[in-house]
């Protein structure tokens, strides 16, 4: 324990001198060193008059003093560097750079999926300079850029960029943040080493996509060495919920067991103690650059090794004092660490594995539990318990499922890490062996994967609770009080009867959700948070879902409540991440005809991946007949489409094979083999295929010789149903930038990531490593937006469609019509710009009519207002009720009901007084999900009724119109 405040003296020290300033590290250091002078007398006294204890707690105390006063002393001295850096008189300006990068591109989350993806690289400064003037300087840097260059860069890569200059965002040591404003030219190559590190992390990237399944081969590679090239987003969050994120990086896990098993195997084969420690340092040294030798990967070794020594000695005497030597160690090669949350986190961890872990498993064997689940119990809980309240710090988040499921997957991590690093070193010589090693991890990964799932699918699994340094030391304090009561067995027959009763009461409302949905509903707004996602009831168990909110999670949760298996159309308004990033939740264990995108959106991330996705292929031309062509007139489609080829395709995989007698659109998939039956193509890039007799669509419009082109299946008023009857021909549709490719045995549809391409290019690996393979050639996260939206869809094989004001489409007794945008795509597509891009939808329904109007902003609720009759009896208020809707579009739609969907959380002031004051004087009822939660809509255009997931508060507000009300008997 003597160590203990050593190591605790000397993050503390670093804390202050690298956040505060190095004038704080040196006055710090001053300080300490007064007090070592005090402690040194006292201990002095104690050798004198014979005190053995005090003698110990004073020389305890001087090495703390000294070694703190050191601390602070050399964080004052590299702070001071940092602020005299030559690089930050440059602020504000653009300079030529040379410099070093230290760690692979991540991707920043967009904030849409518009434009080009944004990267943050780490790196170490060589030299900058003004034109001829260049100036040798160190440091580390971070850079923010634009473009797949970056994301190429490997480690020890020297490069030469241009980038302006910015003050860093955190204080780490970081001398500035640079935003590149070209791509970068690489100079030389990197290191032998690291080129053999992304030798091995590719083949074993490559192995696990021929082995498993896309999952699970996202998975493996950042289980094993931390790489998330393929790690997919919906597996990422599904991780996080359940308290399993820290399997996704590299963690002194990975190192621990690695090396248990490799001592396991030195013993087995008798070997020396020598043996056994040169094999284990040369293990962690291998494993260190093959996944990076950056400071959190070192932190890992020796967390790693420090746990390893506890497990083999079975003693914390010996442990505790590693741990403490490492963290001293570690805080004196990188200063950087003392601010790093990955880094407490880690020593937090192994602490409580060497702390409270085994006392803890003591205490469950002595009441009946076999060895290995009080381990695995205790473990799970002890990491959980000590690093819960810096989770609350940094995140305001708890998982309450933690411990269990980390108890549930201990037995198999361990499995598939050593499968997996077998199988990397196979990989390294013969690609087809390391297959086959790493199919036998197909079990574990399975009930890896299906414990994150179902562990995150469960309601209530993450509390939101107070953030920062309130929060967290909340957290601590609670922590500390629950653990000290559950000495006591009568605190904890008092705690298990308190959970028994919450559980009774509450588990049965939160799964079983008596009344949910409500019978005959007609429209549902679900609580997405700060976001947008709607769902328009057209059959039972199948709906048209407009925007899917910011996260996946959400989203999904709220289908399965409303118990929708089929979505015959899902439209998303316009690229912003609160409207389109929850889409892995909606598509996940539906079917999905079509996804609507207002004009030009997808267009450009379509082209760029067609043209990457199989260069060595010829786009064939297709020239096919439209019913407005004049007779004996070919007309060739503008860009590729399908060609029908003969025989079977296989179904994909989210498509149910369809059937003569089904009532459900069955098989949408633009498949090669298959040509487009009912789906009309809008502006050359719709694409679809559904039975007539689900759904009908009109578009009107001119043609390329000056008539009229138009594709109908009513022929007169827009809002009539349809009759039944066969449509007639029209024109046959593809993907959205779809081409065609032709193989020896197949033609094969773009864009990338179909089932298709990949099995005609012989590719069996998944649309996740495909796509990250080629833009992140290391760690890195998945991007959100548009190129998601596209290996979303082209992976389930879901068609792409554009629809623009005129379009008109009938699902059963529901009706759309599209009011807005135009047929024109915009000539800039900024991201700025996007809400007044965003599709408005009217919606003929029984219970009236609905106006779906995305983010619309004033200017574009003008221009509605000049062409289209806006009034509707319910409607979704534009941006989630923020001041940008003018008094006069909600007098011009004059609702009778208004929905507005905002996080409780939010901190942009949605909704905003004045659009609900005004929706008050209008005699509208308001519905907010911050505030009900789910806002399903029944009854019909004379007896609307609104059923909230929760009860509002009582509150002073303006009573429902005529013929509209609340239900209170069916809130939940």
């Amino acid at each position: 324990m003597r160590l203990v405040p050593a190591a605790l003296g000397c993050w503390a020290a670093t804390i202050v001198a690298v956040t505060v300033g190095w004038v704080a590290g040196l006055v710090l250091a001053v300080a300490l060193v007064v007090v070592a002078i005090g402690l040194w007398a006292a201990q002095l006294w104690a050798v004198a008059h014979r005190r053995e204890r005090w003698r110990v707690v004073a020389v305890t105390g001087l090495a703390t003093m000294l070694l703190g006063a050191g601390f602070a002393v050399a964080g004052a001295w590299q702070e001071h560097h940092v602020q005299a850096h030559p690089l930050r008189e440059s602020f504000g300006r653009s300079v030529n750079v040379l410099a070093v990068v230290t760690d692979d591109a991540k991707p920043l989350r967009a904030g849409g999926f518009g434009g080009e993806r944004r990267w943050i690289v780490r790196a170490s400064l060589r030299e900058f300079g003004h034109g001829p003037a260049w100036m040798q300087a160190g440091g580390s840097i971070v850079v923010l850029a634009q473009g797949s260059e970056w994301a190429a860069l490997s480690p020890g890569q020297s490069v030469r960029f241009r980038a302006e200059v910015s003050e860093p965002n955190r204080a780490d040591l970081t001398v500035a943040t640079l935003h590149a404003t070209d791509a970068p030219k690489r100079i030389g190559e990197p290191p032998w080493w690291q080129r053999l590190a992304a030798s091995v992390r590719t083949d074993l990237v490559n192995a696990s996509a021929e082995a498993l399944s896309p999952a699970a081969a996202g998975l493996l590679p950042a289980l094993v060495v931390g790489d998330t090239v393929a790690l997919s987003g919906e597996v990422r969050d599904a991780f996080e919920i359940a308290g399993l994120q820290h399997l996704c990086v590299v963690s002194g896990a990975n190192f621990t067991i690695l090396l248990t098993a490799l001592l396991a195997l030195t013993r087995l084969l008798t070997a020396g103690p020598r043996t056994s420690a040169a094999a284990a340092a040369g293990a962690v040294v291998l494993f260190v650059v093959i996944a990076r030798p950056d400071p959190s990967v070192l932190r890992a070794a020796a967390m790693g090794s420090v746990t390893v020594l506890a497990l083999l000695t079975g003693r914390r005497k010996q442990a505790l004092p590693a741990l403490c030597a490492a963290v001293i160690g570690l805080l004196a090669i990188a200063p950087e660490l003392a601010v790093s949350a990955g880094f407490a986190l880690s020593v937090l961890a192994t602490a409580g594995l060497i702390l409270l872990a085994p006392s803890w498993a003591d205490w469950l064997r002595a009441r009946g539990w076999w060895r290995g689940p009080s381990e695995i119990v205790a473990v799970s809980a002890a990491a959980f318990v000590v690093t819960v309240p810096l989770m609350v710090a940094l995140s305001g988040r708890v998982s309450l499922v933690a411990i269990a499921a980390n108890a549930l997957v201990a037995p198999v991590v361990g499995l598939i890490t050593v499968i997996g690093a077998v199988g990397a070193v196979v990989a390294c010589a013969w690609g087809d062996a390391a297959v086959w090693v790493l199919w036998c991890a197909r079990p574990p990964m399975w009930w890896l994967l299906g414990v994150a799932d179902h562990a995150a699918a469960v309601p209530g699994a993450t509390v939101t609770v107070p953030g920062g340094a309130v929060g967290g030391s909340v957290a601590t304090v609670m922590v500390v009080m629950v653990v000290a009561a559950l000495r006591w067995s009568h605190t904890r027959r008092l705690l298990a009867v308190v959970v028994l009763g919450v559980s009774i009461v509450l588990l049965p409302v939160r799964f079983l959700q008596p009344g949910w949905p409500p019978a005959g509903w007609v429209l549902a707004m679900c609580d997405v948070g700060q976001g947008d996602g709607l769902a328009l009831s057209v059959a039972p168990g199948s709906a048209i879902v407009v925007d899917v909110g910011p996260d996946p999670r959400p989203i999904r949760a709220c289908l399965d409540r409303l118990e929708i298996t089929h979505i015959p159309l899902l439209v998303l308004t316009h690229p912003h991440a609160d409207h389109i990033n929850g889409l892995a939740g909606a598509l996940r264990g539906r079917t999905v005809d079509a996804i609507a995108t207002a004009p030009g959106e997808l267009r450009s991330a379509i082209a760029e991946t067609c043209a990457a996705a199989d260069r060595t292929a010829v786009p064939t031309p297709l020239v096919v007949s439209t019913p407005a062509t004049v007779p004996g007139r070919p007309v060739t489609v503008p860009g590729p489409v399908a060609v029908p080829t003969p025989g079977p395709v296989p179904t994909p995989p989210n498509r149910t094979a369809p059937t003569g007698d089904s009532s459900h659109p069955t098989e949408i998939a633009a498949s090669p083999s298959r040509p487009a039956e009912s789906w009309p193509r809008a502006q050359g890039v719709v694409a679809a295929q559904m039975p007539a007799t689900d759904a009908a669509v009109t578009s009107a419009g001119p043609d390329d010789s000056g008539g009229t082109q138009s594709h109908s299946v009513t022929p007169t008023t827009p809002w009539e149903p349809p009759p039944t009857a066969t449509p007639p021909p029209l024109e046959r549709a593809s993907p959205v930038g779809a081409a065609v490719r032709t193989t020896q045995s197949h033609h094969v549809v773009c864009p990338r990531g179909t089932p298709g391409e990949r099995l005609a290019k012989g590719d069996s690996r998944p649309a996740e490593h495909e796509v990250s393979q080629r833009e992140s050639h290391g760690h890195g996260d998945e991007t959100d937006g548009l190129e998601r939206v596209t290996e979303l869809a082209g992976a389930a094989g879901i068609p792409l469609m554009e629809v623009h004001a005129g379009h008109e489409m009938t699902f059963g007794a529901v009706g759309l019509r599209v009011l807005a945008p135009s047929r024109d795509v915009p000539a800039s597509l900024a991201a700025d710009a996007a809400n007044d891009r965003s599709l408005v939808l009217r919606a003929r329904t029984p219970a009236g009519t609905i106006l779906l109007t995305g983010d619309i902003e004033a200017e574009a609720q003008v221009r509605m207002m000049r062409g289209e009759d806006v009034r509707a009896d319910i409607l979704k208020v534009p941006h989630h009720g923020s001041r940008t809707t003018t008094t006069e579009f909600l007098r011009a739609v004059a609702p009778r009901l208004a929905l507005v969907s905002a996080g409780s959380d939010n901190t942009f002031g949605h909704p905003h007084h004045t659009v609900i004051t005004t929706l008050a004087a209008l005699g509208a009822t308001v519905a907010r999900t911050d505030l009900d939660g789910d806002v399903v809509i029944v009854g019909t255009a004379t007896d609307l009724r609104t059923v909230t997931a929760r009860r509002r508060a009582p509150q002073t507000r303006h009573g429902p119109a005529p013929g509209l009300r609340r239900d209170p008997d069916s809130v939940l």
